[in-house]
């Protein structure tokens, strides 16, 4: 069968082309040699492949064969050299690339795959269905010598500048789940040299927040973060944009809460109980504490349920402790579902970030600082060819008889090698290809 034609990678790309078609090109008219779209259809090739040599290799084969695989895959008719990208993408705004995750999001949703991450909850006023979306900060970039006028700085105490960009992620999880989309990025940056109070998290993670809602006005949220976000002000605006929210809530950084809990100890206030999951040695057993109506700070109007938990083994060992502020009316017939939402947090951390660092993407590689926009704007690229391969896992029923051969790091290996030596006439034709059943081009 073959796949959703909006979710193909012809689509994707198709979708992506039209797109960067469209984007302002800050150069002067005498230095277009090198169309930006074929520029950031370059750029994405190479994170696509996961290959930082592929456009030294692309313009080989289009010299000698007069055409290459980005033009049969990606659209590209002028293939520039790694220093040319370089020079392009710095200046193109970030915002022009960054555009496509909704829309990816909603080609996602409109196919149905959206429901595999979603979490109903089954009691309650709250009572529903939802996407869960985690936010958590990450660094992508750190040097003492290399900088740009965005860059954050820190000072160590050897008395060195570290230079750093960071990012704040939205991404949909769900628990039971190795599957993450990405839903929308925010840089944390600052906007010169000599920025004062610097960019921070918590600051581009209110920026993040706010763009959500306007770009996804209907979709039911509840958004999942660390201890970073409990507190009142970014509560307050996660209300005002009605997004629920199950918020890691730390005893040491909540004095005035925790306060309130222990003063509720024994009043209607608070709920205690239990559940169990497994059966024999692996069973275990979930020990919580709601309190309902908690002040989270001092002089805030602002009230939340406090939501606490431990985990044990079946001869009593301690496995896991937490505890979470929210706004879901939360009771024993769904503390289970909210638990488990709050301990989803970690997925952005391990199915994203890790994946992205670690698992071929070299999202620390320096493919390009540049002075201006040229960092972010190949952490997007970066970005959007994996949210493109998550699509392939999806859903590209050809790609995952692929990975069925071998596992996906010695697919991407053979892909490159043949995407390298081979002339495909498409994505498809280049899967073909891989799994013996077609020739390359001639």
């Amino acid at each position: 069968m073959r796949p959703l034609q909006s979710l193909t990678v012809e689509a994707i790309v198709d979708l992506l082309g039209t797109t960067f078609g469209a984007v302002d090109d800050p150069r002067a008219t005498d230095q277009l040699s090198y169309p930006l779209h074929d520029t950031l259809m370059s750029g994405l090739a190479m994170m696509f492949f996961q290959h930082p040599s592929l456009l030294q290799f692309q313009r080989a084969m289009q010299h000698k064969r007069r055409r290459c695989n980005l033009e049969t895959i990606f659209g590209v008719h002028e293939v520039p050299s790694d220093t040319q990208i370089r020079e392009i993408l710095d200046g193109v705004a970030p915002e022009a690339v960054r555009g496509v995750l909704p829309q990816l999001w909603e080609k996602v949703r409109r196919a149905g795959w959206g429901r595999r991450f979603t979490t109903t909850l089954p009691s309650g006023h709250h009572q529903g269905t939802y996407y869960t979306v985690a936010l958590d900060g990450s660094e992508y970039f750190r040097s003492t010598q290399v900088q740009c006028p965005h860059c954050l700085r820190q000072l160590d105490p050897q008395g060195r500048v570290h230079y750093s960009h960071k990012i704040v992620g939205a991404t949909v999880v769900r628990a039971g789940s190795h599957q993450v989309v990405p839903l929308d990025v925010e840089e944390v940056r600052n906007a010169t040299a000599e920025s004062a109070p610097q960019d921070c998290e918590l600051t581009a993670s209110k920026r993040l927040i706010t763009r959500l809602r306007r770009e996804h006005p209907q979709m039911a949220l509840i958004v999942i973060g660390d201890d970073l976000y409990s507190h009142v002000p970014f509560v307050e605006q996660l209300q005002h944009l009605r997004q629920h929210y199950v918020l890691v809530a730390k005893p040491s950084s909540h004095p005035t809460l925790l306060a309130a809990v222990a003063a509720a100890e024994g009043t209607d206030q608070t709920q205690t109980g239990q559940w169990t999951q497994g059966t024999g040695a692996r069973q275990r057993t979930y020990t919580y504490r709601l309190v309902r109506h908690l002040p989270l700070a001092l002089e805030s109007a602002l009230r939340v349920t406090y939501v606490e938990v431990w985990e044990h083994t079946a001869k009593g060992k301690l496995l896991y402790h937490n505890s979470w502020i929210t706004d879901l009316d939360v009771d024993a017939a769904n503390v289970a579902v909210v638990v488990q939402i709050g301990r989803t947090r970690w997925k952005i951390e391990n199915e994203q970030f890790n994946v992205h660092k670690n698992h071929g993407y070299e999202l620390t590689h320096n493919y390009g600082h540049g002075q201006q926009t040229l960092s972010m704007v190949f952490y997007l690229l970066n970005l959007l060819a994996y949210v493109a391969h998550v699509i392939l896992a999806l859903g590209d029923q050809l790609y995952q008889r692929c990975r069925t051969q071998e596992s996906r790091r010695e697919l991407w290996n053979a892909l490159r090698t043949l995407v390298n030596a081979l002339l495909v006439e498409s994505w498809r034709h280049l899967l073909q290809v891989y799994l013996e059943e077609a020739d390359a081009s001639p």
